[in-house]
């Protein structure tokens, strides 16, 4: 029997743009009905809707300081040559930072500031003016103000924001839920003991993570062998448990890789091979009215995958910009050979060089996940160009946090040349 050829080497670019256009065709991304959460179980969910202070914060007038309260008016004339004294409870309440100010009081001199006469009558020396260390109603937030529009992340500041203006539920939009199909007879999960020709299943593990920091509610199924029945019940099974299916391998051109046949049985392929290396062998298809993405087999080839195409179906979904990867310029260390034709994304590690970044390419190959693991950032040549040249600057694109890029860790001293 003859193997199938990919169908198409298009840019990726356009293949993404294709794939989104039909999803906001088809309502996909339109997203789905806000659920209600407690804000203490919030943290990074998206908001379906603006969100109002139910209260004032502070919502009485609050001491700032330790100290006592006092009656501004009544401490005017007070100084270092004739010294107030303030009658106790009638003049001068003791107060904690945070206590509500008595009635009537509107202020509060510093406890450091006070001298106690007869252990009860307070002796000042300077007067107070009025609202000194008050918190007044409001000062933090006002009852009915916006806190955060719709389509807002929360962070943790906004957590404590929303409980802090009596907010406990909030409406947010469902988290997306993606199913991760391992696949491949060869496939057995993690052990310390496999057999030659075994392929220990790590892509699942990775893919999930991955969608946990996009926003997305990952799911890692039993891996499925190379059975076209069993792997159309399996697809099957996602697609209706799921917002987006990510099929891990057989998605390439060889005997046993049944991905596009099945997408395509189940609903509709719209491009099987792009342009890029790694990861030319990426399937987006649509089944009943869900995205389904075979990604490679190759650890890398899979998160390149993801990353261009799992990563905006997930924020978009979610009503969200995906947002863009920081980047810094540095100088290559050598040079990079590319093929023409397909857009290649090169893994490199940064050092700092004279006060200069320096890009250091590492292993190419797509299987080499721990290269992945290792670098820095991504370089990204150009499908029509032939690569960069030794000591030409470049654009990184940063897989880490740019705060940690030049702590020493130990792949610092490790150069593997691909």
């Amino acid at each position: 029997m003859a193997r199938k050829v990919f169908v198409t080497n298009r840019p990726w670019q356009e293949a993404l743009e294709e794939f989104l256009g039909s999803l906001r065709s088809n309502g996909y991304l339109a997203g789905l009905p806000a659920e209600e959460v407690d804000v203490t179980r919030a943290l990074g969910r998206v908001t379906a809707a603006p969100v109002y202070a139910a209260i004032s914060s502070p919502h009485y007038p609050a001491a700032a300081m330790d100290g006592i309260a006092v009656r501004a008016e009544k401490t005017f004339g007070a100084s270092e040559g004739e010294p107030l004294e303030l009658a106790p409870d009638r003049e001068a309440v003791l107060v904690d930072t945070g206590d509500p100010l008595p009635e009537g009081f509107d202020a509060v001199i510093m406890i450091e500031e006070v001298v106690f006469k007869d252990k009860a009558t307070a002796v000042i020396r300077r007067p107070a003016v009025p609202g000194q260390n008050v918190r007044p109603v409001g000062e933090d937030i006002m009852a009915g103000e916006l806190l955060v529009s719709a389509g807002h992340a929360l962070t943790p500041y906004d957590l404590g924001g929303l409980l802090s203006a009596g907010v406990t539920r909030v409406a947010v939009r469902p988290r997306p839920r993606v199913a991760i199909l391992p696949t491949g007879t060869e496939v057995v999960p993690p052990n310390p003991n496999p057999a030659p020709g075994q392929i220990l299943e790590s892509n699942g593990t990775m893919l999930a993570g991955l969608v946990v920091q996009w926003g997305g509610e990952p799911r890692v199924y039993p891996i499925t062998p190379d059975d076209y029945q069993l792997l159309k019940e399996r697809l099957v099974q996602a697609v209706a448990e799921s917002d987006l299916v990510l099929i891990n391998a057989g998605s390439s051109a060889g005997r046993e890789d049944y991905t596009a046949r099945l997408v395509a049985e189940l609903g509709q392929v719209l491009t099987h091979g792009v342009a890029t290396r790694p990861g030319k062998p990426v399937i987006l298809g649509i089944v009943d009215g869900k995205p389904v993405i075979g990604v490679p087999g190759y650890p890398v080839s899979a998160a390149l995958c993801a990353e261009l195409f799992a990563r905006p179906v997930i924020y978009y979904r979610q009503g969200l910009e995906p947002p863009r990867r920081e980047r810094v310029q540095a100088v290559l260390a050598r040079k990079i050979y590319s093929p023409l034709g397909r857009e290649e994304f090169v893994r490199v590690r940064l050092e700092r060089e004279g006060g200069r970044l320096v890009a250091i390419p590492t292993s190419r190959g797509a299987g080499t996940i721990m290269a992945l693991a290792r670098a820095d950032g991504i370089v990204v040549v150009p499908r029509l160009a032939e690569g960069f040249a030794a000591g030409q600057e470049v654009t990184v694109y940063l897989l880490r946090p740019r705060e940690t890029l030049l702590e020493e860790t130990p792949h610092r001293s490790q150069d593997h040349q691909g």
